[in-house]
Parts: C-alpha cells; structure tokens; sequence
C-alpha cells in the first residue's frame, strides 16, 4: 500500500521557524497559520541538520474529516463519492493522508529528533488563525486505513524522539 502514497512524498518538504523553534507544518493542523508565522522557512536539504523539529498531531478521526472536506472543496467533488474512492484506494491526497505520511516525507531530509504534541500547541506559537471561517463539513466515518497509524503516533504526543526509528516502527502498520 505504501506504493500509493507516492505522490504524497514527491512534494517540497518544509520546516519553518516560529521565535526559536522548528516546527513541521502538516495540512489541517494549522500549516497555514504556521506558514504565515514564520520568520524562516526551510526547504527540503536545508532540513538536514536542523536541531529538534516541533511536530504538530491533530486528532486522526477530526483530520480525516476535515481533510477530505477540504479536498472536495477545492476539487468540486462531492464528499460521499471522495469518501468512496479515497476506500476503494482510487483517491489519495495530502489533506487528509495519515499524519504518518507527513513524517515518512520529513525523515528523506532529517535524520535528528522531533518532539510530537497535540495540536493545541500552536496557540503557543502562534495567535494567527488564518483559517476561522470554516464551511460545514459533511461527516463521513473516517476510513481505518487513513487513521490506524496516527492513532499510534497520538499515543506518543508529548515524546521527544528520533524520527528515523519512529518511522521505521510504524512503517508496516500502512501494509
């Protein structure tokens, strides 16, 4: 399975820097908010070296939702018919992919450690909401292969650990 996921490892990865902290910003846990905070970004080889980097978790079940939302939205696509193809593995996109993801595409140009904390952090780094008008999102059952491998990752928030061996361990759980 994880051969799909391809497209989602084949964009820029960005690390940006609010006050004196590295933070990875991930789609639907407030990357944009972050993004306009920041006063560095770092592009993908420009990653490597960077001290520990600040990981964002958002709840899986609430990300998928809001993702897939976001991505028919921006698609014009219909949600039920997204929340279809997205089962039936015809539908994959960085909006509402595994969290998971978003680390294996960070671990290709950091090889140090990361801190994982829950999503109400950035009200520590940041007062800017860019996104406060939110459209009523249509509410589908988040589909287990999109949130199985970040329920495990939200067992770890709060932990400081190497990125390398985290991916590793949860590599198999998108087989």
């Amino acid at each position: 399975m994880l051969i799909h996921w391809n497209k989602i490892l084949n964009t820029d990865c960005k690390v940006v820097r609010i006050k004196d902290q590295l933070v990875y910003p991930i789609f639907r846990v407030g990357s944009t908010s972050l993004v306009h905070s920041a006063s560095e970004i770092y592009t993908n080889h420009e990653i490597n070296g960077l001290k520990n980097i600040i990981i964002l978790l958002r709840s899986p079940e609430e990300r998928f939702v809001s993702g897939l939302n976001e991505y028919c939205q921006q698609n014009k696509i219909d949600v039920d018919t997204a929340w279809r193809m997205a089962g039936r593995g015809e539908l994959i996109d960085r909006h509402f992919a595994p969290q998971y993801m978003w680390l294996l595409h960070l671990s290709k140009y950091h090889d140090g450690s990361i801190t994982l904390l829950p999503f109400g952090y950035i009200k520590n780094l940041t007062n800017m909401h860019m996104r406060r008008t939110v459209e009523s999102r249509t509410q589908v059952t988040p589909l287990e292969k999109f949130v199985e491998v970040d329920r495990h990752l939200m067992a770890l928030v709060g932990q400081t650990m190497m990125l390398k061996p985290l991916v590793k361990r949860y590599k198999d759980v998108l087989s």
